[in-house]
């Protein structure tokens, strides 16, 4: 039978009921197996043989289910690696969490993202360009005292990671198109294309360079029930704090799969190169 011991484990469960029914001196057992007589004495003053388990009987959660929520939904879209999003949940949430006890609450990655598109050093290895542009949307209820419902926009080089996100407390075409305008005016990357496959706020938005539109649907909306003040301890107005995150995710921290620069330093070393 396989035996599993303490890596630096002296005994093995035989020693040890030894131990326990062994009328020798403490000092006499010590002397003839080789081993401490603290050693000794511990395991003569327990009733089982077997060692103690090493993790934590209880976990003690430093998040709330609702920031556990917001988290996942941050790695997913970012698609960021665990230094990267602990970067995030740090600094630009303002939530104090270790690395551990941030990767324990980490779901694990749906299909989509683990099935996503190349990203970094990979995908210009791959063929794949850096000249397009994802847009999304979605629909946020607040808490009447956050201005009840906004309206996340958003928009992804999916190469670089690279986001620009305005969050509005009203919606129409004339301000996508002028959100839209202000991205791609942001954006260091040449871009080409569009593709977005959501959301009827897309279906007036200027076509010059939009491609790739499948049949538009409207994503479902997300109901927040506190106060974002409870979520993000670093909150300012939302809108502002939206774009706090995506300048500090562009600009923020280096990341290996983009040879250790910024995705806003990855775009900009691209396009020189062109």
């Amino acid at each position: 039978m396989e035996i599993k011991l303490h890596a630096n484990a002296t005994t093995t469960p035989r020693t040890r009921k030894y131990l326990q029914e062994s009328d020798k001196s403490d000092r006499e057992l010590a002397k003839e197996l080789g081993i401490s007589v603290t050693t000794v004495r511990r395991w003569r003053n327990r009733s089982q043989i077997a060692d103690h388990h090493t993790t934590p009987h209880v976990i003690h959660k430093a998040l709330r289910q609702e920031q556990e929520a917001l988290i996942n939904a941050l790695r997913d879209v970012l698609r960021a690696p665990l230094d990267e999003l602990l970067f995030m949940v740090n600094e630009g949430l303002g939530i104090p969490v270790s690395r551990a006890t941030l990767n324990r609450y980490l779901r694990p990655a749906h299909k989509g993202r683990k099935d996503g598109v190349l990203q970094g050093k990979k995908a210009l290895k791959a063929g794949v360009k850096a000249n397009t542009l994802a847009l999304h949307y979605r629909l946020l209820a607040l808490p009447m005292d956050d201005g009840g419902d906004h309206h996340l926009l958003w928009a992804q080089e999916p190469v670089s990671g690279w986001c620009y996100a305005r969050l509005f407390s009203g919606i129409s075409p004339a301000l996508v198109n002028h959100w839209l305008d202000d991205a791609l005016s942001a954006c260091p990357a040449e871009i080409q294309c569009i593709e977005t496959n959501q959301a009827k706020c897309f279906a007036l938005t200027r076509t010059d360079v939009m491609c790739n539109v499948a049949a538009q649907t409207e994503p479902q909306a997300i109901q927040i029930g506190v106060s974002l003040t409870e979520l993000i301890p670093a909150l300012d107005e939302p809108d502002r704090t939206v774009q706090r995150l995506c300048h500090l995710w562009n600009t923020g921290r280096a990341q290996k799969k983009l040879g250790e620069k910024t995705p806003q330093a990855f775009l900009e070393a691209l396009r020189q190169e062109d």
